[in-house]
């Protein structure tokens, strides 16, 4: 193991704290998701609330890891690309926030041919998020496995991809969904989740440039 934070349990629970936030507003999207189809109001209603909660948990932990940071942490190199991961992941957790956001403001009506791909695609963007939590664990604590979850990011992001693309094509087919306004509507939301996806992969190849540093 070569732990970047071997002198500091204080800042490796905030940060293994902060990787549990991401991954439990992945979790509770992929049940609001759900609870939205199903039309379970209270359900959607309580899920979207905590993932408010644990965006702003997120965003807690973001600035008690910086103070962290400067604290323990003292090759300045390895500090920079530590901050600027742990700033790129809080994007995965306000992506969900913004979706849930969204829906709860929009209400789309997603029709029943639809939910079965649209889950699908929610399905591949939280396993693109959960290999990239996994490649994060891997760099801040062996670095050596990051390159095969960073490869598991972009299968998923592209089967993402296909997945986008079919959903597309059949709203606007014109037999499942007929008024223009409705098309457009959802198409702003199946663009929209996919984005978890695209942003993971982006985070991917940075921490790739990360994990070549360290590795030279």
């Amino acid at each position: 193991m070569h732990s970047i934070f071997k002198k500091s349990i204080e800042l490796n629970m905030k940060i293994e704290k902060f990787l549990d936030a991401i991954l439990n507003s992945l979790l509770l999207f992929n049940k609001m998701i759900r609870a939205y189809l199903k039309s379970d109001e209270s359900s959607f209603c309580d899920l979207s609330k905590r993932i408010s909660d644990l965006e702003s948990q997120a965003d807690n932990l973001e600035t008690e890891i910086k103070v962290s940071l400067y604290k323990f942490l003292l090759l300045p190199d390895v500090r920079a690309d530590v901050l600027s991961l742990v700033k790129s992941l809080d994007n995965i957790i306000d992506l969900t926030e913004e979706i849930a956001k969204n829906l709860f403001i929009q209400r789309p009506n997603f029709p029943p041919s639809l939910h079965d791909p649209l889950l699908e695609m929610v399905t591949t963007s939280i396993d693109a998020s959960d290999a990239l939590l996994l490649a994060s664990r891997s760099f801040l604590s062996d670095v050596h496995n990051v390159n095969a979850h960073i490869n598991k990011i972009k299968f998923h992001e592209h089967e993402g991809d296909i997945l986008e693309e079919k959903l597309m094509k059949m709203v606007f087919s014109g037999e499942i969904v007929s008024d223009l306004a409705e098309k457009l509507q959802l198409n702003t939301f199946i663009n929209h989740i996919p984005d978890i996806s695209d942003e993971a992969e982006l985070i991917g190849d940075k921490l790739t440039i990360f994990t070549i540093k360290r590795e030279i």
